[in-house]
């Protein structure tokens, strides 16, 4: 790695360590630091944990943060056609009971006009959610801008399980 390429790596990240460095001293003050902390986390995210309270259907759910809040979370890069809607509702029941610790990781967007959570979903085993819904054909992937992280694995996934006539892809 050349030193403009350790450079550039570093002016790139700046931003996000300094907000980290900086937030503590600016928030020390503030009456709801946990609170302030918690919308922090939301704006430089790796990851937040939550524990599963109710599944809605097949790519919404309800979650509790370790704030204690409740939030509702709607996975990110696919969509429940109605044919196998409730075959996804159940199969993301069986993998999201009440309890289960899951990890959201989020995109550019963090919220839908609903006030929704959007995020990609990662069960205790390290798998992600939604690949599992695409890969037994329980989910469509979709391309929603600026939240496309993840959007050439989704259609691999999705491209697969066509292939191999999974789900809402089953032939007749």
């Amino acid at each position: 790695m050349s030193i403009t390429e350790i450079r550039l790596k570093t002016y790139k990240s700046m931003p996000l360590v300094l907000a980290w460095v900086l937030a503590p001293l600016l928030l020390a003050g503030c009456s709801k630091y946990e609170d302030a902390e918690e919308k922090l986390r939301f704006a430089f995210p790796e990851y937040i944990k939550c524990d599963v309270i109710q599944v809605i259907d097949g790519d919404r759910f309800h979650c509790q943060l370790s704030n204690k809040e409740i939030e509702k979370v709607r996975l990110i890069g696919v969509e429940i056609p109605e044919k196998v809607s409730d075959d996804a509702t159940y199969f993301t029941k069986s993998n999201l009971r009440r309890g289960t610790p899951v990890k959201l990781e989020f995109d550019e967007e963090t919220r839908d006009s609903s006030g929704s959570i959007l995020a990609y979903v990662y069960l205790p085993g390290g798998k992600m959610l939604i690949a599992l819904l695409l890969e037994d054909g329980y989910a469509r992937a979709v391309t929603n801008t600026p939240n496309v992280k993840f959007k050439d694995l989704f259609l691999k996934i999705e491209a697969e399980a066509r292939e191999q006539g999974k789900g809402l892809w089953e032939r007749d």
